[in-house]
C-alpha cells in the first residue's frame, strides 16, 4: 500500500484512506506494514506521545550516512516536495510545516531510517 503525506492539509493516506491527521482527535493507534513511502518498504505506526497523535515511519532500508541529508528518505522527499529540512545533528533533520514537524532519522549504529511526523 503506498503511504502519502500531504503537506498542505497535514495528513497521512494509505491507500487512499486518512490515517493520521495533523490537530484531530480521538485518533486510535493502529499499525500498517507493509508499505511504501518515498519509493522504500517501510512499516506506519500511529500512537499517542503527550496526548497527541504521532504517526512513526520506520523504514527497512539501512543506511550508514556520513550526513542524514544524503539519505535516500531525505533526497526523494526533497526532490518530491520541494521543501528541503534543515539538519539539527549528524543524524537528525528537521522539515516545519504550520500544521507540524516531520522529523527524519538514522541511527548511526544500526542504520535504520525513520520519519516522526508531528502536528501542532
Amino acid at each position: 500500500m503506498n503511504l502519502e503525506i500531504n503537506l498542505i492539509e497535514g495528513l497521512i493516506t494509505v491507500g487512499g484512506e486518512v490515517v493520521w491527521q495533523s490537530g484531530a482527535s480521538g485518533q486510535s493507534a493502529l499499525e500498517r506494514s507493509p508499505v511504501t513511502c518515498l519509493d522504500l518498504s517501510a512499516k506506519l505506526v500511529v500512537d499517542t506521545r503527550d496526548g497527541k497523535a504521532v504517526a512513526f515511519i520506520l523504514f527497512y532500508e539501512e543506511d550508514f550516512p556520513e550526513s542524514i541529508l544524503t539519505t535516500p528518505m531525505v533526497k526523494r522527499f526533497t526532490r518530491r516536495t520541494g521543501v528541503e529540512a534543515e539538519m539539527i545533528a549528524q543524524s537528525r533533520a528537521l522539515a516545519r510545516f504550520p500544521w507540524g514537524d516531520i522529523e527524519f532519522y538514522v541511527d548511526p549504529k544500526v542504520g535504520d531510517l525513520s520519519i516522526v511526523i508531528r502536528g501542532r
